[in-house]
C-alpha cells in the first residue's frame, strides 16, 4: 500500500523488485541509521575529514596533497553459507568503495569471529575457507592483507562475523574528480565490470534476513568473485580519473543498477533513464 501511495498507481513487477532492493536492511540501514547519524557532522567539525557518512568510503587529508580513504563492512550472511565466495566478494566490495573515492586500494584488514573450533567441523570449514577467500582475492588483485584478528566463541556458532576493511591512498585532485553524485544533466553513466550471471540474485534481501536452517537454499544469492577482472577495473578506473573527464564514480554493489543509479542521481538532484 505504501508503494501504491507513492506511485499513485499499481506498481509493476520491476518496480516492486526495485523497492525490495532499496528498502532492504542491506541498502537502507534501517536499524543502524540512528547510530550513523551521530557521526554526520564529522566533515563540518574536522577540517581534515573530506568525506564522511553517506559516502562510499571515509576520506581524510594526510597532508602534502595526499588523502587516505578507508572502508570497513561485514559480509556475514554470505560467508555463513558460502564462506569462500562470501568472504572474497566482501573484499571485492570494499575495494570498489575505496576505488570510487579516486584512491588506489593498498591494504586489507580482516577482524573475524567464529564458533569454537575444537570438535566442530562446521566452524573449522567456515574458518578455513573465509580466510582462504580473503587471501586469494587480495593476492589476485595485488592488495596485501596487512593485519587481522580472530576470536572463537560459541555465540558465533550459527552466525560468523566476517568484517573486512580496505585502505586506499590517493591525491586530493583525484578525490575531487570522483564525487558519488551525478550533478550534470546530459552526462552518460558508463557501466563496467565482469559479465552478469545468475549468481547474486536477491542477494541484498537474503543478506537482510535472519539466518535459519533453511538459509542453505540461498547459496545462489552469493555472488561469485572475479578478482582478475577487478584488477583490470582498478587500473582502468584510476587511469580514467587522471584524464579529468570523469565527473563521478559509484560502485555497483548488491543493490545493482537500481541502487547505484538512484544514489547517484538522488544525491545530485537529477535523474537517469
Amino acid at each position: 500500500e505504501k508503494i501504491k501511495n507513492l506511485l499513485k498507481r499499481e506498481p509493476t513487477i520491476t518496480e516492486l523488485g526495485g523497492f525490495d532492493v532499496m528498502w532492504s536492511e542491506h541498502c537502507s540501514y534501517k536499524s543502524s541509521r540512528p547510530k550513523l547519524k551521530l557521526f554526520e557532522d564529522a566533515e563540518a567539525n574536522y577540517d581534515y575529514v573530506l568525506a564522511g557518512p553517506g559516502e562510499d568510503a571515509g576520506v581524510i587529508d594526510i597532508g602534502d596533497g595526499y588523502v587516505l580513504a578507508f572502508r570497513i563492512e561485514s559480509h556475514n550472511h554470505p560467508s555463513a553459507i558460502e564462506p569462500y565466495h562470501g568472504a572474497a566478494t566482501g573484499i571485492g566490495g570494499i575495494i570498489r568503495d575505496v576505488l570510487c573515492m579516486g584512491a588506489r586500494p593498498i591494504a586489507l584488514l580482516d577482524p573475524l569471529r567464529f564458533g569454537r573450533l575444537a570438535g566442530n567441523s562446521h566452524s573449522q570449514w567456515l574458518f578455513k575457507y573465509v580466510v582462504k577467500g580473503i587471501a586469494d582475492y587480495g593476492n589476485c588483485t595485488g592488495i596485501p592483507t596487512i593485519g587481522g584478528e580472530v576470536e572463537f566463541d560459541d555465540s558465533f556458532e550459527h552466525n560468523c562475523l566476517v568484517n573486512v576493511a580496505c585502505i586506499g591512498l590517493g591525491t586530493i585532485d583525484d578525490f575531487k574528480h570522483a564525487p558519488s553524485r551525478a550533478y550534470n544533466p546530459g552526462d552518460y553513466i558508463i557501466l563496467m565490470g565482469g559479465s552478469t550471471g545468475r549468481d547474486g540474485i536477491h542477494g541484498v534481501t537474503f543478506a537482510s534476513r535472519t539466518l535459519t536452517e533453511m538459509s542453505e537454499a540461498d547459496r545462489p544469492a552469493v555472488q561469485i568473485g572475479d578478482p582478475f577482472t577487478k584488477k583490470m577495473i582498478i587500473e582502468a578506473t584510476l587511469e580514467a580519473v587522471k584524464t579529468g573527464f570523469v565527473r563521478g564514480l559509484k560502485d555497483l554493489g548488491g543493490g545493482g543498477l537500481t541502487c547505484a543509479t538512484s544514489e547517484l542521481t538522488g544525491d545530485g538532484n537529477t535523474g537517469a533513464k
